[in-house]
């Protein structure tokens, strides 16, 4: 019973697919677009313990199931693909060359699902090689001259990809003596193989110098391929690593370190590169080589170190999540915005995807921030003398993703990106979904997986400042940018011209309180005159200056005025009793100075 469940999640899209090339049936099916990959997640949300069944009845055998690893990835990559499905509905209603995007879209999605179901080398290599060949038809979909080039370089890196992994994979299930994939991580594989393996996957997961394809595959095929391509399919490079490479058992010292080194070039190698571009897709993709830098700098160091493998496992499948759902947002949201027809939509849009957009590049208690801490602590057991520099790297990731993330949404409005007629909000439910899901990944992982999920929740936070610091320098570049472009004195000019209108603004205002001013100055005496003429005011006001007067005047001749005049004293000092005479002797001479008649005085000698 538990075989058949999983054959039909895995069969399920090509049966669509086969039933797409029927025109009565496409209707319907097109319809049922977003439910090909339900059954897949079902799958992964319901079988929560390990799973193994064999079909002995397939040609060499077939294994399939599911551990804790690999249903981590089954969700958030059903996830993906249901997403990517309901938008790629409305994407491509007006499309003539419909059909053939939903078939290889299809065989491309159970390619996808299979090799994470697949428990054998066999069964694995021909659902990779599924996927990897289908997605060929998503890249040249518009059949354009850029597309045409990104798909015959994409071809290339598969073609030259898959040999080197059939190799890889024959050689290990030589020396393992078995076709099972844990048998292959249970043997110490020769450093031939694992070479084999490392670059086989390393193509698919897109770290330098394999990325070639990556970019220019992401910006020409269409938006909710895009989404796939970057956020599940080249997670397929690192589940195939984690499902083959024997980590964590076995050192590998010097793949380690070839693969550390490629991942910390990778990560800020891919901002120079990134920032040149003129397409938002494009860009976005180069992120993604930027992001599986990452990726690579904990595969290095789990093969350095195969004591700090257990700690740094769980991280890296945290990570694989956080990117496919941040990503595929991302790329979805591009879609969304190119959909709107008002600014104010547009606009709505942008502020969303900067929901995704923070995230990718680390904000402080998101999926970002908490995955890259988690991945610094568990690199601690490893290489004490790589340690400082991978934690630096890691640091300075954000400011290469925020730089990348500021450059994708100043060109989703420099450059438009093309869009086939859609609703306004066809794009914009799967969009916000996985922006959510991006943003809410830190309550729900432990949900999921409590055990992979307590490296992460015992993480910090994680800093701001490569935030913040990628963020001013964004500023400062397109400040510069636009200064240059229109020329420094006009750049000056505008740049001072809210001052120049504040300053004017305040003349303006002095000036109408000056001619207001005056024209009360002129206005008043004539209001008053109108006013005393109408209320005969002037004999009013003569009267009440003659009574006041007369008032004055009585209360004039009522009052005493009392003028105190100082005694005089000539000659030596007088005795104290002298002085008390003189003190009473004093009023007679004031009642006689009063007697006396005016004009007459008395002589200070008599």
């Amino acid at each position: 019973m538990t075989l058949s469940v999983i054959l039909f999640a895995i069969g399920w899209p090509l049966v669509m697919a086969l039933l797409l090339m029927f025109e009565a049936a496409r209707p319907i099916l097109w319809r049922m677009m977003p439910l090909a990959a339900l059954p897949a997640l079902m799958l992964g949300l319901l079988l929560a313990d390990p799973v193994s069944v064999r079909g002995d009845w397939f040609v060499l055998g077939l294994s399939v199931g599911l551990d804790a690893t690999s249903r981590l990835f089954l969700i958030f990559t059903s996830v993906l693909w249901v997403a990517a499905g309901s938008a790629a509905r409305h994407w491509m209603r007006e499309d003539p060359r419909a059909t053939t995007f939903g078939v290889v879209f299809l065989m491309a999605m159970s390619g996808n699902l299979g090799l994470i179901l697949s428990q054998d080398a066999v069964a694995f290599y021909g659902a990779f090689a599924l996927m990897s060949f289908a997605s060929f038809g998503l890249v040249i979909h518009s059949r354009d001259a850029g597309a045409q080039w990104a798909a015959r370089l994409y071809i290339g890196f598969v073609v030259i990809g898959e040999l080197i992994l059939f190799s890889g994979l024959v050689l290990a299930a030589t020396q393992a003596g078995s076709v099972l994939l844990a048998d292959l991580r249970a043997t110490e594989l020769s450093g031939l193989t694992v070479a084999l393996l490392l670059t086989g996957f390393g193509i698919k997961l897109g770290v330098m110098p394999l990325h070639f394809w990556l970019p220019p595959a992401h910006g020409a095929a269409p938006v909710p391929a895009s989404a796939v391509l970057s956020g599940a399919m080249i997670k397929a490079g690192l589940f195939g690593i984690l499902a083959t490479v024997p980590l964590g058992d076995f050192i590998y010292a010097d793949h380690g370190t070839v693969v550390m080194s490629a991942g910390m070039l990778t990560i800020f190698a891919a901002l120079l590169l990134g920032v040149q571009e003129g397409s938002p897709k494009t860009v976005l993709g180069f992120s993604s080589v930027s992001q599986m830098g990452i990726i690579a700098v904990g595969l290095g160091a789990g093969l350095m170190t195969p004591a700090a493998w257990p700690g740094i496992a769980p991280v890296l499948v945290f990570l694989a999540a956080h990117h496919a759902l941040a990503k595929g947002a991302l790329f979805l949201g591009v879609g969304a915005w190119a959909v709107q027809a008002g600014q104010a939509g547009r606009g709505l849009v942008t502020l969303a995807m900067l929901v995704p957009a923070l995230v990718l590049a680390g904000l402080p208690a998101s999926s970002g921030g908490l995955g890259k801490e988690a991945l610094k602590a568990a690199l601690a057991d490893g290489s004490p003398v790589w340690l400082p520099w991978l934690t630096l790297a890691l640091t300075l990731s954000g400011v290469a993703t925020a730089l990348l993330m500021a450059r994708a949404l100043a060109l989703v409005w420099l450059v438009p990106p093309k869009a086939p007629p859609a609703r306004a909000d066809a794009l914009a439910l799967p969009f916000l979904s996985l922006a959510g899901l991006s943003l809410a990944l830190p309550l729900l992982w432990p949900v999921l997986e409590p055990e992979v999920a307590a490296p992460v929740l015992a993480a910090p936070a994680g800093a701001l400042w490569p935030l913040a610091l990628g963020t001013g320098i964004a500023v400062a570049v397109a400040i510069t940018a636009h200064a240059r472009m229109i020329g420094p004195e006009n750049f000056v000019a505008g740049l001072m011209a809210p001052f120049h209108a504040f300053s004017e603004r305040l003349r303006s205002l002095s000036a109408a309180k000056r001619r207001a001013a005056r024209r009360v100055g002129y206005a008043a005496p004539r209001i008053l005159e109108a006013t005393a003429a109408q209320w005969r005011l002037g004999q009013t006001a003569v009267a009440a200056l003659i009574a006041a007067f007369m008032v004055i005047e009585g209360t004039a001749g009522l009052r005493e005025d009392r003028i105190s005049i100082p005694a005089v004293q000539l000659g030596p000092p007088a005795s104290d009793d002298a002085e008390q005479e003189t003190l009473e002797a004093q009023p007679d001479a004031e009642t006689e100075q009063r007697a006396t008649p005016s004009g007459q005085g008395l002589d200070w000698r008599d």
